[in-house]
């Protein structure tokens, strides 16, 4: 069976660390039959994946993903096959990013508040492009100013060391959590809508790390309402049950159904490239068929 993944972030995402050409190449070698670029809030990289593609002879979808906020939930919102040359794209993702680089600096002055060594400039010189969350922790567990904080010791050598930038992300950075930072990202509905417009194909990634189908699957249905084509039921966020409980409720709802692995490089180093269930290239013979024909 053809295996193909729709879901990952080159050097270009601020948590990426791996050139365009080389990820396609990557994909090329493990004998994937496409692959989609789909990096943070940009499309930067694409020219240099395409290109590749095309020279490597394997197929490179043209993609993003969007940082969003509907109601109380950050979503991301991938998009497939849109215009990535368009003004409107390219304006909307400056504005995202400047936000996020304020976003930064804040998590960093609250990380100082709680008494962890941390310099921004340190932050800023370790980032390639924005001081995400899995940047900022990546310069706090190494810069050798707090190995021996307390707090610190699951991501060094106990339960959260397994993916420790990810996970202090995941435990200090989200809504809710100790040095959460609001970052007043664009309407999850107006993004679904650009793709739209941009003849693209809008999909919610990783629906597990937002959406309960038991406590607000509202959001799905409006969502749904608001143009939203799939689901990357697959993901690597979720567990073998909430892939199941996902590719039923969106195939009930006759929902394009995906999979990703969201793979990032050593910020995620449990996620292999091409290593989720259901990756097969009968998803974008689909796209194609219903989306783009």
């Amino acid at each position: 069976m053809d295996k193909v993944d729709l879901h990952t972030h080159t050097c270009y995402s601020a948590d990426g660390e791996i050139r365009p050409r080389e990820i396609v190449s990557m994909a090329k070698k493990k004998g994937l039959k496409a692959i989609a670029i789909t990096d943070h809030d940009t499309v930067d990289g694409l020219e240099e994946a395409l290109q590749t593609g095309e020279e490597e002879e394997i197929e490179v979808i043209p993609g993003i993903e969007f940082d969003t906020k509907y109601k109380e939930e950050n979503l991301h919102i991938l998009g497939y096959y849109l215009d990535w040359h368009d003004n409107r794209l390219i304006e909307i993702t400056k504005n995202i990013r400047d936000k996020q680089y304020q976003q930064a600096k804040e998590r960093v002055k609250l990380l100082q508040e709680m008494d962890f060594a941390i310099n921004w400039e340190d932050v800023e010189e370790e980032a390639n492009i924005i001081p995400v969350g899995g940047i900022i922790a990546k310069v706090l567990l190494n810069n050798g100013l707090n190995d021996k904080d307390p707090r610190l010791e699951p991501y060094y050598n106990g339960q959260r060391s397994d993916q420790p930038y990810f996970n202090f992300y995941l435990d200090y950075f989200l809504p809710g959590k100790p040095a959460s930072v609001p970052a007043n990202m664009p309407d999850s509905r107006d993004i679904i809508a650009l793709i739209k417009e941009l003849n693209g194909i809008a999909v919610l990634a990783h629906p597990g790390s937002a959406i309960n189908l038991d406590d607000n699957e509202e959001i799905l249905y409006e969502l749904i309402d608001s143009g939203l084509d799939g689901m990357e039921a697959y993901s690597t966020y979720h567990s073998i049950k909430e892939n199941e409980e996902f590719a039923k409720w969106a195939a009930n709802h006759q929902m394009l159904i995906t999979a990703g692995s969201d793979f990032h490089g050593h910020l995620k180093p449990d996620i292999e490239l091409g290593g989720i269930e259901k990756n097969n290239y009968s998803i974008v013979e689909e796209m194609k068929s219903k989306f783009l024909a």
